[in-house]
């Protein structure tokens, strides 16, 4: 059995001031034009210390209430993606805001720290330090992608390029849990800002993160009172072996796109084997499998998105998915922060239905999936949902859906009225369960008071 160990305290340096020409770099501007509307404020953090017997210097991005007595107690934590990117606050950025969270980006992992970082403004971060190894442009530039490929061939060739994030990474995980250690004191100036619970999230490369921090460090690295240094957890996106239990809660969620069985015609692989992600539910775990979910979401669409994705053929009839992953992210953060604090505990574990024991995922009328986290989308439709693009990069993270025909939504519904009867009942539903917040339900009802047909 592994000994625990503290976690040591991060130094923790700032805010550091900015100018018109030195201003934090920011990896991913998703929302950010949205700070003024909450009255949230971005601030910089310099931190250092020693990981894995090696001094490192870098640092966190902090987004908190202007007006602290409307900060909730509760901040969520993410690490920047490998190869650049803050997927966690682009997806959950809404609910952090109106709720009052604290969000911090923890940049503990070397690859995009140096590389997007510091090589975006070498004077500013001049002390920002590492073990040497792989930059972000060595990973983003080999992703896996192979045309008519097997998913054994594409498991492999994934794997192999997984390992490499670890080997890239050696000081992430201590500096991960030096960071939160600090967190609980609050930052320098701010005493207001100290945590009451504090959760740690992913999405993608960074749910692995979320997942491997789980399994290895979590047990070990505990704060000076023994405690640990997350109150909660929330994988997303990811997968690998079940998750074992630990002293906190953790709810993992994957959508539809990340089983093999939908991803392999897309040529890429992800981290899900099969179904060796499943287990059963604990007084500390969950599992939400979402149908009709894509990697990442493509309702709300940054310029960047629409840019990257403008040379992408759609099949004849279909658009870019609509489906909600925020509103998703948005009840499992809130259910999780309320489970972390003894408030509730979260519904059983839903799971898609498979065909025997495959990843092959049974689809009913209209090819939606079956099983799983249900919403509007799955409950009430008005179209086919496809979870992952089958056109490589950069389509597959992103799902499409192809509108049902006025004869085929006569045929379900009758009318527009008896459709919007059938919407509400799924809503009520959902909110039942903890599913939906009541703000992302009203977005949903105005949605359906337009439709037509």
């Amino acid at each position: 059995m592994t000994t625990p160990s503290l976690a040591q305290h991060a130094l923790i340096q700032g805010p550091i001031p900015e100018t018109t020409d030195n201003a934090a770099v920011v990896l991913e501007p998703y929302g950010l034009d949205r700070l003024s509307g909450y009255d949230y404020v971005q601030e910089e953090y310099f931190v250092s210390g020693v990981a894995a017997d090696h001094e490192y210097a870098t640092r966190i991005l902090v987004r908190r209430p202007r007006d602290m007595s409307k900060f909730n107690g509760r901040a969520l934590a993410e690490v920047s993606h490998i190869w650049g990117g803050t997927s966690v606050w682009r997806a959950y950025n809404r609910q952090l805001m109106r709720g009052g969270y604290m969000w911090v980006e923890i940049d503990s992992q070397a690859p995009s720290a140096l590389d997007l970082i510091k090589g975006a403004n070498t004077e500013r971060y001049s002390n920002m330090r590492f073990i040497d190894g792989e930059l972000a442009s060595d990973f983003a530039a080999t992703i896996p992608f192979t045309e008519n490929p097997t998913p054994e061939l594409l498991a492999q060739q994934y794997d192999e390029f997984k390992k490499r994030w670890w080997q890239a990474t050696p000081q992430s995980f201590e500096i991960i849990a030096q960071v939160a250690t600090a967190l609980r004191a609050g930052l320098p100036g701010l005493p207001q800002a100290t945590v009451r619970t504090l959760l740690f999230a992913g999405i993608s490369q960074t749910g692995g993160v979320v997942r491997r921090f789980i399994e290895r460090h979590h047990n070990v690295r505990r704060r000076p009172d023994g405690g640990p240094v997350f109150d909660g957890y929330l994988p997303g996106a990811s997968g690998g072996d079940a998750l074992p239990d630990i002293d906190v809660p953790v709810i993992e969620v994957l959508g539809e796109a990340e089983f093999q069985s939908v991803r392999w015609a897309c040529g890429v692989s992800g981290q899900v084997r099969g179904l060796s992600h499943r287990r059963k539910d604990s007084n500390t775990f969950r599992l939400f499998e979402v149908a009709g979910m894509a990697h990442r979401e493509t309702r709300h669409m940054s310029d960047r998105d629409k840019n990257r994705l403008r040379d992408c053929p759609l099949p004849e009839g279909a658009k870019w998915s609509t489906f909600p992953n925020s509103h998703v992210y948005n009840a499992l953060l809130e259910m999780l922060a309320d489970w972390s604090e003894g408030l509730r505990i979260p519904p059983a574990s839903k799971l898609l239905a498979t065909m025997g024991e495959t990843d092959t995922i049974v689809r009913g009328q209209w090819g939606n999936a079956v099983g799983g986290l249900r919403t509007t989308y799955t409950d009430a439709p008005l179209s086919t949902l496809v979870a992952a693009t089958p056109m490589g990069r950069p389509s597959w993270y992103h799902g499409h859906e192809i509108p049902l025909s006025p004869e085929n939504l006569l045929e379900t519904y009758g009318t527009p009225d008896e459709y919007r009867r059938i919407h509400a009942q799924v809503i009520d539903r959902m909110l039942a369960e903890g599913f939906l917040l009541a703000e992302d339900a009203e977005e949903l009802r105005r949605t359906a008071e337009s439709v037509i047909f």
